[in-house]
């Protein structure tokens, strides 16, 4: 019982002699304990440093000129999603260059590649990401719009919406849709598109018609009779109706069909 207190003593003094050996030292020589953790040493080796905030503003510097690059004129909103954090680097001249892969991309996240040269020679690269919104007028369904039905100028309106394709495919001005109807039914509050509309039918099958053709300059006409509805622009099948040959033509009118 008494030799284990003993060795007990002498482990306690033991440590309590190298723990003060230990605060002796690191009081002697405080640098070298600095840079042991790093206090001093980082700042020395790499004295610059680029911020999170600076990557993020290159970034978005770079999304406004490639904006302007494709004369994007809409209004946009960048949201930064992701950024690198601070980087300290090495001394030397400090220069950037940032870059875009591929189109931007409307609706979605959009990479920007940045990479960081000290002394003209590439030293990192890193990623910022941003939301790109671009918003348009738009041409908006009012009401449902069902298939083939004539569009009233009441039936529309104009709203602010986000573009999602960057293809300006949605209709802006209501000389857009004069004349047309729905492709398909069209819920209301629905952004109309170039692809939901089209002419209306102006000739039925078996519709009297006019057919007509330019044979050496010369125009020439026959009676005929449709064996397909028909819009205009739109190309259908015909009869002629004192030989009863079938022919194609283009619809140019509620009445005529060329013959080419």
């Amino acid at each position: 019982m008494k030799m284990k207190r003993s060795r007990l003593a002498i482990r306690s003094i033991f440590c309590m002699l190298w723990g003060g050996f230990f605060c002796l030292f690191v009081l002697a020589f405080p640098p070298q304990a600095e840079a042991l953790y790093g206090g001093g040493m980082q700042a020395e080796v790499f004295p610059q440093q680029i911020s999170s905030q600076k990557l993020a503003g290159i970034a978005r510097q770079q999304l406004e000129l490639e904006l302007h690059k494709i004369s994007e004129t809409r209004r946009h909103v960048l949201t930064l999603t992701n950024a690198p954090r601070d980087i300290r680097l090495p001394a030397g001249n400090l220069r950037y260059e940032a870059e875009i892969p591929g189109q931007i991309r409307y609706g979605g996240v959009q990479p920007v590649h940045i990479r960081l040269f000290i002394d003209e020679k590439l030293y990192r690269r890193v990623i910022c990401y941003y939301r790109v919104q671009v918003f348009e007028k738009v041409l908006v369904a009012g009401m449902n719009l069902g298939l083939e039905q004539a569009i009233a100028p009441n039936a529309v309106r104009v709203e602010d919406r986000e573009v999602t394709g960057g293809q300006g495919r949605y209709l802006e001005k209501f000389e857009d849709i004069a004349g047309r109807v729905p492709v398909r039914y069209i819920q209301m509050g629905q952004p109309l598109e170039q692809n939901m509309l089209q002419n209306p039918v102006v000739i039925h099958s078996g519709a009297p018609v006019k057919l007509v053709t330019n044979y050496k300059g010369i125009q020439v006409s026959a009676e005929g009779i449709a064996m397909q509805k028909g819009r205009v622009g739109g190309r259908i099948k015909v009869r002629n109706a004192h030989s009863s040959r079938v022919l194609q033509g283009k619809v140019i009118d509620a009445s005529t069909v060329e013959i080419s």
